[in-house]
């Protein structure tokens, strides 16, 4: 892996770039994000079972396609592009990445083959009320073990997908520390409570947990946890790069097509330059994404803070880029018929998930021991 695409990475960028196109246009996107689904399930299977990117890095052992982080990077820039509502990154980041990094052997042969063809959709529940922590060191949520069983009892906050998922991995501290437990849909005293969101092309929910019944996970909690971190800050910040490059792209052919006073209105200085510090932007962004993708595979040590430090690069310049889709559009790009507003509402909610800008600073900060 280099800061360039392999030949294989950019046939894999064609082919999640024409799904896109041919199904999933913009026009699609309003009607599944403003509809009754959270995502459409044709969608869905044409991503998992046609693209494998449901499974794109879980290893064929297990039923996957053995990618790497870098392979998931260049689809998310792709799907982010689209704003391609799908659970991919609850069950094919969170959830697969937090099954592969713990120490459970039973659990991974048992579900990795399912969330890999698409046909059971998992999710990963951490955040609690209140806390601003993404990954709380010590959950409040509590796990209580009575005659062999386990039980969990407490709340989750912001789970992408719940509603969706049909396995929920959730931490709990316990009587042995901090554990990831496995919750199925249906579960006696699980109540999932879906919430709106600014972005309608996430879904988040509320998960209350009431003496539901659970299975304990085995593996280190804590390092599992800190991995799939790194893996979310990649994945999230690959979305970014991709949605700020689209929207940099319809803003400048706008900018070529609408005249004032005789002339495009992308030669006024008033118009370009921004638009000039935008490209910046994502250019800089970018070598963020792909240098945190390249450190994933070849300096693992080097990832946590390349991850962390994609996040802090690529989201403030994605809030931009989205604020100034809508204005350099003039009055259309405030109206609820054109995309600029998809845009800004998904850089907006984006740069809170899985973690805010401080939350990210500080973690930036911390792995790289200042």
């Amino acid at each position: 892996m280099t800061l360039i695409d392999t030949p294989e990475q950019q046939a894999l960028a064609d082919a999640v770039r024409r799904f896109v196109a041919e199904r999933t246009p913009r026009s699609a996107v309003r009607d599944t994000a403003f509809g009754p689904a959270a995502y459409d399930p044709a969608v869905w299977r044409g991503l998992a079972a046609d693209l494998g990117l449901a499974g794109l890095i879980v290893p064929d052992e297990f039923g996957g396609q053995g990618g790497t982080a870098a392979d998931l990077a260049v689809a998310l820039r792709e799907l982010g592009a689209g704003l391609v509502p799908s659970p991919l990154l609850a069950s094919a980041v969170l959830a697969a990445g937090a099954l592969l990094a713990l120490d459970d052997a039973a659990a991974c042969k048992q579900w990795l083959p399912q969330l890999s063809s698409g046909a059971v959709v998992a999710t990963l529940a951490v955040s609690e009320p209140d806390v601003r922590e993404w990954i709380p060191a010590w959950p409040a949520t509590t796990a209580t073990v009575s005659a062999g069983a386990v039980t969990l009892t407490g709340i989750k906050s912001a789970v992408l997908h719940a509603a969706d998922a049909d396995v929920l991995l959730v931490t709990a501290t316990g009587p042995d520390g901090v554990a990831v437990h496995l919750v199925e849909r249906g579960a006696a005293g699980l109540l999932v409570h879906p919430e709106q969101c600014l972005d309608a092309t996430k879904s988040l929910a509320t998960v209350h947990f009431d003496g539901t019944p659970a299975i304990t996970l085995a593996g280190d909690a804590g390092a599992a946890l800190d991995r799939v971190a790194d893996l979310a800050n990649l994945a999230v910040a690959a979305e970014q790069v991709g949605a700020l490059r689209a929207a940099l792209d319809l803003t400048a052919e706008y900018a070529k097509i609408r005249y004032s006073f005789g002339h495009p209105i992308g030669a006024y200085q008033g118009v370009k330059h921004p638009l000039a510090d935008i490209y910046t932007d994502w250019a800089l962004a970018d070598a963020a994404v792909r240098r945190a993708a390249e450190a994933a595979e070849l300096d693992p040590e080097a990832f946590p803070a390349a991850a962390a430090a994609a996040r802090v690069v690529a989201s403030p310049a994605y809030v931009n880029a989205a604020k100034n889709t809508m204005l350099l559009h003039g009055g259309i790009g405030f109206t609820w018929e054109h995309d600029a507003h998809l845009y800004y509402r998904h850089a907006i909610a984006s740069n809170v998930l899985l973690g805010g800008p401080d939350y990210q600073k500080d973690r930036l900060a911390d792995k790289l021991a200042v």
